[in-house]
């Protein structure tokens, strides 16, 4: 082998181990990022469900609330309604 295509060779090896370098470097970053966006789609669905929670609380509210201004409607109705005497 010639003195030049051992120095191209190496030249070679000195490239495919910079990228390998590079992309090990790449890998691990996104490596990281993707358990980054795990734990904030983890976060996400936590918060999805506390909020979930707070809309069928407030819709129990509501219903209750509004049954218990419908009772007092009808109270008052009676009230107003002429006594017969």
């Amino acid at each position: 082998m010639s003195e030049n295509a051992l120095a191209q060779l190496e030249s070679r090896v000195v490239r495919v181990v910079q990228l390998l370098s590079s992309l090990q470097t790449e890998n691990r970053s996104l490596r990281e990022e993707i358990q980054q966006l795990r734990k904030d789609l983890e976060e996400i669905k936590e918060d999805k469900k506390i909020k979930n929670q707070r809309i069928e609380q407030f819709e129990d509210d509501r219903l209750r609330i509004r049954s218990r201004v419908e009772k007092i409607m009808r109270k008052v109705r009676t009230l107003e309604e002429p006594r017969e005497s």
